[in-house]
């Protein structure tokens, strides 16, 4: 059987990261909710204001921290390396197969330099070369594991407690209302079957806001798996055509905020696409026109 983008359960989210929090941003994409921004760009420049005692300049830090959603977007040009028909070929397609393999490599660089910023301009701890902002690279990927079995056992379930904790707004509000679509009395069981594959981690970036301390990090884990979902009807016999295995590869968002240079947990953001000639193209674009 062959492999299928997306599971059973999960829909592509994409949306750049300056769109959701109020900044231009040229290129749109579909996600499950468009979040209006929540910060107040039309208040007046901080210097045009009064100053403000350092307890009350914290509360309104805070106040503004607390008012940025957690679903505020995927960062803008996250580059998920493609496979199978949607890379291009070198000897039909030399030029966008040169050009992706260069892209891939600059994407890397860039990204893996936006974690060394995020962790070297922490503060500093008891010796120079410790700071407050820890990487752990390597748990990333046990991480969305976990995260994403847990996401679908919820949802299936019906367990939006669960779902609240561990996804962000929009991904989050989908399940919500999905499982309150549910006809009274029926019961969804999720399964995952076994992993395809090792977990990969296939981007990992980070960005900071624009109050001090404050940064969101986010990366993108290559899960391949077999799973099999189940609807039984009020009566407790299987809703015809479900329950049939399927093999999934999904490219699962996680991310985690920080405030103070404190993360909080990882979270699922959603699942994203594996990124086209087309859309470098695009990007570049954008980058001429900025």
């Amino acid at each position: 059987m062959p492999p299928i983008v997306n599971g059973p359960m999960a829909q592509s989210l994409r949306r750049p990261l300056l769109s959701a929090v109020g900044l231009s941003s040229p290129l749109e994409r579909r996600c499950f909710s468009h979040v209006a921004p929540r910060w107040d760009l039309n208040r007046p420049p901080a210097y045009a204001r009064p100053a403000q005692p350092p307890e009350r300049s914290m509360r309104i830090a805070s106040r503004e921290m607390m008012a940025i959603p957690s679903d505020i977007g995927i960062l803008e040009a996250t580059f998920v390396p493609p496979t199978g028909s949607n890379r291009p070929s070198l000897f039909h397609s030399p030029r966008p197969f040169l050009s992706l393999q260069w892209s891939r490599v600059k994407f890397h660089l860039r990204d893996a330099l936006s974690i060394l910023i995020l962790k070297w301009t922490s503060p500093k701890e008891a010796r120079w070369f410790n700071r407050l902002v820890k990487i752990h690279r390597s748990q990333i990927a046990p991480t969305a594991i976990a995260l994403h079995r847990e996401m679908y056992t919820a949802f299936a379930e019906g367990d939006v407690k669960t779902l609240r904790k561990i996804c962000t707004d929009g991904v989050y509000d989908s399940f919500r209302a999905r499982i309150g679509n549910r006809a009274r009395g029926e019961k969804v069981v999720w399964e995952l079957v076994k992993y395809n594959k090792r977990a990969q981690v296939v981007s990992h970036r980070a960005a900071r806001l624009p109050i001090e301390g404050a940064a969101i990090r986010q990366a993108v884990v290559r899960i391949s798996s077999r799973q099999k979902l189940t609807r039984y009807g009020p009566s407790g016999a299987p809703v015809k055509g479900t329950g049939k295995e399927k093999d999934v590869v999904e490219y699962v968002v996680v991310q985690k905020k920080y405030w103070k240079w404190k993360a909080d947990d990882w979270q699922v953001w959603g699942t994203t696409e594996e990124t086209k000639f087309e859309d470098i193209v695009q990007w570049q674009k954008n980058a001429l026109e900025a």
